[in-house]
């Protein structure tokens, strides 16, 4: 009889989380050889299995480390244990993964980690100057995988056999490239090269003669297109006006300020401020661009047009540390035509004929999805997300409320900033972004991402939830699934991501505040305070309903909703405008005319009146405009003026009007008082909201608020608005995990879906 056999207990145990391409399998061989464990550990779809042997104080210790996570790579979202009869086991070891009919986790793309860019500098080093370094903790995952789980066969990493030595390192318990997928060296590849536009019939360089080309061509002002994680980027100096030019050319892409990347924390702090929360933002594995105050703007003026701040990020790939080690800060922009796809195919880049255009440095490793960088900013001490893509995605949203069943839902999100969701479960994994809609390479790219992460996921949808809007292109998208259908409100979803996110069910006071959303009266909604509970809604308050001509189509001319709104209040006649009789004309006769409640055509009429903007040549720029006037006023303690909107009741719906304001604005002719007016405009929407809260929370006895939309991008009307509540004694809530805009709409479709 084995007595020593019997001491010891035999467990399978599953772990759920951030587990797959972060290096826990070797992690969890390393300890479980440590402590004398027997048995195994393999990938089964996006989770990690371990067959475990040994004693009771031995698997103890085995579990007790794992949860601990000294090192931070993983995370562990759940275990669930099984015992089983003690077996004749040698060793522990890593066996060939299993198959499983649900996918719970993907891992997403990650930034090359500490060890390797040691390496990357050493010339001692076999990998010296490699621009795909990477090990087990660091490189591209998402975007290179084509089936689940994550093993290198499952990866376009297969198109490039291991050499001895890199095979070596990959079967070596001891190496920190130890089972790491994506592992390659200078002499298996993939290798760089350089197609120089200027002179196609020289034929490319490759490898080190390749990046130096690629390097003299942008320190002699010239722009490359270099490809990345999840697409091609254009890069060029930001310093040299005539390279910027260029590139806005290149682009068709006007007035924008462009993201800048930096080599360092350090080199970033020369040019803009960098708080704690900032600098912590910057260096997450996520590595988003992050929007920071310029301390003084030392760039070509065409960089950030005017902007106060700067969209700054660090390199996340060895070949962007090599590239900004070497000529400082570059523009790193999506290498597309405004509002196209960010273009990730070799042939489409290589082929592009562009004058502004002078080389495409690229390798060929391929990209199977693409990803563009995330953008993010602080907003009182904590992040917020603007745009969520490379390094968030497909990381799930894990919602709070558990439901009956797995029930399995596609939610299509909007038209603008568009991101779909899919959920089994208390899952949500929200897609990459993708632009707007209406353009139809954009579409046909979220048609291919819906197919490919239904499929990677294995989720069948049994549910699609879409917009109310009738006419939205994403709607009909999820009608031609021939699914049973739930469509939701615009505003109503805006609430329910943040409800999704924090694990609320209601009464919750929902203000959402946007530029467009399809009312359930046919108007057009943006200014709205609704009382949301589970999956049913009442619209308690909003903004003053104004005509304005053009409906959807009126968004980018600010001049004309100012025209339309003063018209309304009875204050046209002393604001300039050359279309204006023709204007109010049409607005008497109720010609192409629409009612609106929107905030975000308020801010842009709020511009035009006050001088600062006219037309949204890009999305929000008059909002944008506007609080950067406000942010200078603030900077410079500018009191501002008090102008409190009036709170009216009609038909038991409190209405919240913004005339005091304008009174007083459409009046002003002094230009040192506008960035008063601006900031004053900013506190008295902030202090109507709060005014309104309070009468809400007496009628409905709740002190739960939760903030969305995109006007909640506003930093100051952000954070004045929290303050103010605050000191009123709500708990107040707003998107972290995914944006305010229509980039997290489709979380709230999914919270709502889960309700139906």
């Amino acid at each position: 009889m084995d007595n020593g056999k019997k001491k010891e207990t035999a467990v399978k145990i599953k772990v759920c989380g951030i587990v797959q391409g972060v290096g826990f399998r070797p992690l969890v061989y390393r300890a479980a050889r440590e402590l004398g464990l027997k048995g195994w550990v393999r990938n089964v779809g996006g989770d990690v299995e371990i067959m475990a042997q040994a004693s009771k104080t031995a698997l103890n210790r085995f579990l007790s480390d794992l949860k601990e996570n000294k090192d931070q790579r993983y995370e562990i979202l759940n275990m669930e244990m099984e015992e089983l009869p003690v077996s004749a086991l040698d060793n522990f070891v890593i066996i060939p993964s299993g198959e499983a009919k649900e996918v719970s986790m993907i891992p997403a793309d990650l930034p090359v980690c500490p060890e390797c860019l040691k390496e990357l500098a050493d010339p001692s080093d076999r990998r010296y100057d490699n621009p795909f370094i990477s090990c087990m903790a660091c490189g591209p995952r998402y975007t290179i995988i084509e089936e689940m789980p994550y093993d290198r066969d499952n990866t376009v990493m297969k198109d490039f056999p291991m050499c001895s030595a890199c095979n070596k390192e990959y079967t070596s318990p001891e190496s920190r490239r130890f089972h790491a997928q994506t592992i390659s060296c200078n002499d298996c590849g993939p290798y760089l090269l350089y197609q120089d536009n200027r002179q196609r019939e020289a034929g490319e360089l490759n490898g080190r003669e390749a990046l130096k080309k690629a390097i003299k061509v942008l320190a002699d002002g010239g722009i490359v297109a270099v490809k990345g994680v999840g697409g091609y980027h254009l890069v060029c100096s930001p310093f040299l006006e005539t390279s910027v030019v260029r590139l806005r050319q290149c682009k068709g892409r006007e007035e924008k300020p462009f993201a800048v990347m930096f080599h360092s924390v350090s080199q970033i702090k020369k040019y803009c401020d960098v708080s704690e929360e900032e600098e912590i933002l910057l260096t997450s594995k996520a590595r988003p661009i992050v929007l920071l105050p310029i301390q003084e703007d030392l760039m070509a003026p065409s960089t950030n047009k005017k902007s106060l701040y700067c969209g700054a990020f660090l390199p996340y790939t060895p070949l962007q540390h090599l590239l900004t080690e070497e000529l400082g800060p570059l523009i790193m922009t999506s290498a597309n035509v405004s509002g196209q796809p960010i273009i990730r195919e070799d042939d489409c880049m290589c082929s592009l004929s562009d004058p502004f255009l002078d080389g495409v440095l690229y390798h060929k490793r391929r990209i199977v999805r693409s990803v563009d960088d995330s953008v993010a900013k602080i907003v009182a001490g904590s992040p917020q997300l603007i745009r969520r893509s490379r390094g968030y995605v497909p990381y799930p949203v894990f919602l709070q409320k558990e439901i009956a069943g797995e029930a399995e839902v596609f939610a299509a999100g909007g038209d603008l900033k568009a991101a779909f969701c899919l959920s089994r479960g208390s899952k949500a994994v929200v897609s990459q972004y993708f632009g707007d809609l209406e353009e139809c390479s954009v579409m046909e790219e979220y048609k291919r991402s819906y197919k490919d992460l239904t499929r990677l996921l294995n989720i069948t949808p049994k549910l699609a939830v879409c917009d109310l809007h009738p006419n939205y292109y994403s709607s009909r998208f999820a009608r031609s699934l021939m699914l049973p259908m739930l469509k939701v409100q615009h505003h109503h979803a805006h609430i329910a991501s943040v409800m999704a996110e924090h694990g609320l069910d209601g009464p919750v006071i929902g203000v959402a505040f946007d530029g467009t959303g399809y009312g359930t009266d046919g108007s057009i909604w943006g200014g709205e305070f609704l009382i949301c509970k589970g999956k049913e809604f009442v619209r308690a308050a909003h903004l003053s309903p104004f005509p304005v001509l053009g409906g959807d189509q009126s968004m980018r001319d600010g001049k004309k909703t100012a025209v339309c709104y003063l018209h309304h209040a009875g204050l046209a006649s002393s604001f300039p405008d050359e279309r204006k009789h023709l204007i109010t004309a049409a607005l008497d006769q109720k010609i192409n005319t629409v009612l609106t409640s929107s905030m975000g055509r308020l801010f842009d009429a709020a511009a035009s009146v006050l001088q600062i903007a006219h037309e949204n040549r890009y999305e929000g720029e008059c909002a944008i405009l506007l609080e950067q006037e406000a942010e200078i006023a603030r900077r410079e303690h500018i009191k501002p003026p008090s102008l409190p909107f009036l709170i009216t009741k009609e038909e038991g719906v409190l209405n919240l009007d913004p005339r005091p304001f304008f009174e007083e604005a459409v009046n002003c002719k002094d230009r040192e008082k506008t960035g008063a007016l601006a900031l004053g405009f900013h506190h008295a929407a902030a202090q109507g909201i709060a005014e309104i809260c309070e009468k809400l929370r007496s009628h409905y006895r709740t002190s739960e608020v939760a903030l969305s939309g995109g006007v909640f991008q506003n930093k100051i009307l952000t954070e004045l608005t929290l303050t103010l509540l605050r000191e009123r004694g709500f708990r107040v809530y707003v998107n972290r995990l995914v944006p305010p805009g229509d980039g997290g709409l489709s979380l709230g479709q999914i919270y709502l879906g889960r309700e139906h």
